[in-house]
């Protein structure tokens, strides 16, 4: 055995560990990573976008644009930003205390390919024109297109494009670029083009008497040189006109080729396109240009000419990406995040002091300082190997708190056992110890399963809880098996072994004989009760889901004095919004609304907010406002979570039958996984009566009910495989009913802890974690109902051929 100086330097080893990494390296910087939910900013998954054609190998694809990506992040300035890999063809992009989700996806998705293109200064375009208009004619006659055409213009391509300053420009009025766009794409413009050209759209609108008008232009084909010869790009501004620009430098052979073609096209215009679109107006060529050159960007902002220059100099994507999944989170609602988790950790904490001192007396008193210990060493687990907290992760470690007591719980209960039994204190303390490790370990084995799973299928707030639990599932295991124990040895050389541990003689339900088994029927009625209606409304009317599952936007607004919802029903209307849902959430200053996405992602979520913001200015100055949280998932991702959801909960029903076949029997493993669908079943009837919406979160809690749940079913059925062999000729309901008994204040004390840190989560930690604590504190109860009526039973109804029935 350790001797208790050993056993010291460990101790003391880990503290100093944890400190160690808990003192932050910067003055202004949190020992522990946070995640957006807790500090403010966007969160970004990106795929490659094949709506204009497959991409033949998307896994190199995006490898390639990560590495692009990632030179921009850096380039822009973000600390700790997050760039990844997920899957074979998924990229997330996580950006803290970015809250203009536009900027950053312009950085983060930008194809910005760079071409440099002679215009048409033949007007060979302008001279196909009438041949054009012949053929559109004549095909229109028989087609759906002459109802275009008469609508917008006498049945002509010409007659849509108005003459522009340059050669081979045109401009388009606004209200008819549509059109112009669907007559360019037909078979007819298409095969009467002139051969080496192509049409392009100009970047900006221009505006003439009033009126505005979109340039398009007649480029050669093939481009003089592209962005992969671009060596330098900086945002200025010209000094005779004070307009934004990007001054370039182009590498040697590039400089080269751009001379040679300059020099051979003097008098004609060269235009600059960059993804597709000319950039400002087309200069004619005066004289041969070298290696240097500008990008001009007329009345755009020196912000986004710094944006556009950082693009260019990291190079353009290997193929366009577009957003499936878009999350932004205001700074306030991460500090009111924190602010509340804070405060359900210390209330969780208070509880369980309380608890100690009041159950354990003395005991409790060495355990609560294996109590602080534990948090310390499970802040700086996740400080020192990096974790990330997220608002799920700091409910979990509030959670875990109350999670703690259990081991504790578990040695003094049968500590107070062995003192009943006339044992002295030194052997009863061993033995306490010794009996409990095994239920300590099943019961903590089954729960790191769970959690395990989490992290593997859940998103990255998802991930966060379970990390938390998984980090704490350790740290528990070390306070309260080596720390509290070694407390204990400390107090008996000091004490000798007469004691000082009185309080441990004073036990609630000491001696408990219920007979629990005798009303399975009826704790079976009770419950069909509650499940079967719940199940009944759920296939009648379905469940409500979030946009993780069924993709759609959130915006989540935030206003200084309460305003009516039909202003925002009605802004919301007038922008085409009118299946929007708007609900209060939590007071009656915050709101949520939700939206279906079109395909449209990110752009309809601008849209939206564009809506909302117009409805808040009309009745409030824009400093009564703030919009402190945005979501978008798109319906594949959406579907995606759906599947993974089950399969989490799959899994983890496999995973712990096979556990538990191999620690007992598979009576005891099949027992058990029935019960624990008993508490999912119970779980989602109870979601569907309250119409809690179906998140992530949600589904993070319901896991985490199944650990709990089997973790107190842990503990009666191996309490019951150690008195099997005690009691060879008592039937085995007696047995059951001896074991969960005689583990009825360990059920009762660990429940009711745990249960009152879930009811804090639910009614004092926000409205984001609200479902969470809610469907905990019902898992709670209702675990701890399965355990003693449920899986007993059941165990019961699986016995043995031969075995009695007590």
């Amino acid at each position: 055995m350790m001797s208790i100086r050993r056993r010291l330097i460990w101790i003391g080893g880990l503290v100093a560990a944890s400190v160690f990494f808990l003192v932050p390296r910067d003055v202004e910087q949190f020992p522990i990573d946070l995640g957006l939910d807790l500090r403010g900013g966007i969160h970004l998954a990106l795929e490659v976008d094949e709506s204009n054609g497959r991409v033949t190998d998307c896994r190199d694809a995006i490898q390639r644009a990560e590495r692009i990506v990632r030179a921009r992040i850096n380039e822009f300035g973000t600390s700790e930003p997050v760039v990844q890999i997920v899957g074979d063809c998924r990229l997330i992009v996580e950006l803290p205390g970015i809250t203009d989700p536009e900027r950053a996806r312009s950085i983060v998705g930008r194809t910005a390919f760079l071409e440099f293109r002679i215009t048409d200064s033949e007007e060979q375009f302008r001279r196909a024109l009438p041949a054009i208009d012949v053929a559109l004619r004549s095909t229109n006659r028989d087609t759906a297109q002459a109802t275009v055409l008469s609508s917008a213009a006498p049945g002509t391509l010409s007659a849509l494009l108005l003459p522009g300053q340059i050669p081979g420009e045109f401009l388009v009025a606004e209200e008819r670029i549509a059109v112009v766009e669907r007559l360019i794409a037909t078979s007819e413009v298409q095969r009467l083009m002139p051969r080496g050209l192509d049409l392009k759209w100009g970047a900006q609108l221009l505006s003439y008497g009033g009126e505005s008008y979109r340039p398009l232009l007649a480029v050669e084909s093939r481009p003089i040189i592209t962005g992969e010869e671009l060596q330098q790009a900086r945002a200025g501004r010209d000094p005779m006109t004070n307009a934004t620009e990007v001054q370039f430098e182009l590498t040697r052979t590039g400089g080269r080729t751009f001379a040679e073609a300059t020099g051979n096209n003097i008098g004609n215009h060269l235009a600059i396109l960059l993804d597709g679109r000319v950039e400002g107006q087309p200069a004619v060529i005066i004289d041969r240009i070298a290696s240097s050159g500008r990008i001009s960007l007329g009345g755009r902002s020196l912000e986004e000419a710094n944006d556009l220059a950082l693009i260019l100099r990291a190079g353009a994507l290997p193929a366009p990406l577009t957003v499936v999944e878009e999350r932004t989170i205001g700074p306030s609602l991460g500090q009111d995040s924190i602010r509340t988790g804070v405060r359900a950790s210390l209330f969780a904490i208070a509880f369980v002091l309380l608890v100690m001192g009041v159950c354990y007396g003395f005991a409790g008193g060495l355990a609560i300082g294996g109590l602080f210990l534990y948090m310390l060493f499970t802040l700086g687990g996740l400080a020192g190997f990096g974790f990330t907290l997220t608002l799920p992760g700091l409910a979990g470690f509030a959670l875990s708190i109350g999670m703690a007591l259990d081991a504790n719980v578990l040695i003094f209960e049968r500590i107070r056992e062995e003192l009943g039994a006339g044992k002295p204190v030194r052997a009863a303390v061993d033995e306490g110890f010794r009996h409990a490790m095994s239920a300590i370990v099943d019961s903590n084995i089954t729960t790191a399963l769970t959690a395990l799973v989490l992290y593997l299928v859940g998103t990255d707030a998802v991930k966060g809880f379970a990390i938390t639990l998984l980090v704490g599932l350790g740290a528990s295991m070390i306070s309260a098996i080596f720390v509290t124990r070694t407390f204990f040895l400390i107090w008996l050389r000091r004490r000798g072994a007469g004691g000082g541990i009185r309080g441990l003689t004073a036990r609630v339900f000491a001696g408990a004989k219920y007979d629990f088994i005798r009303m399975r029927r009826w704790a079976y009625a009770a419950t069909g009760m509650f499940i079967l209606p719940g199940l009944l409304i759920l296939a009648a009317y379905g469940a409500t889901y979030s946009i993780e599952f069924t993709g759609g936007a959130l915006t989540h607004v935030r206003t200084a004095e309460p305003i009516p919802t039909e202003v925002l029903r009605s802004a919301l209307d007038a922008g085409g919004f009118d299946g929007a849902e708007i609900q209060r959430f939590g007071s009656d200053r915050e709101y949520v609304i939700r939206t279906r996405l079109d395909g449209g992602g990110g752009t309809q979520t601008d849209a939206v907010g564009a809506a909302i913001r117009g409805a808040l200015d009309a009745e409030l100055s824009s400093d009564r406002f703030e919009i402190v949280r945005t979501e978008t998932v798109g319906p594949k991702v959406g579907a995606e979570l759906q599947q993974k959801a089950v399969i989490a909960i799959l899994i983890s029903f496999v995973a712990t039958l096979i556990y538990l076949a191999f620690r007992f029997e598979w009576r005891f493993g099949l027992a058990a996984v029935l019960a624990t669908m008993h508490d999912i079943l119970a779980s989602i009837a109870f979601i569907r009566y309250l119409d809690l919406e179906v998140s992530l979160v949600v589904v993070a809690a319901v896991l985490t009910v199944l650990g709990y749940s089997l973790n107190d079913t842990i503990v009666i059925f191996d309490r019951v495989r150690e008195n099997r062999p005690k009691h060879r000729r008592t039937g085995l309901a007696a047995i059951l009913n001896l074991s969960i008994n005689e583990t009825l204040p360990r059920t009762l004390l660990t429940g009711g802890s745990t249960l009152a840190t879930a009811l804090v989560l639910a009614f004092f930690a926000g409205e984001v974690i609200r479902p969470f604590g809610l469907v905990m504190s019902f898992g709670i109860a209702v675990g701890t109902f399965s355990s003693v009526f449920v899986a007993a039973p059941i165990l019961l109804s699986l016995r043995a051929p031969g075995a009695g029935t007590g």
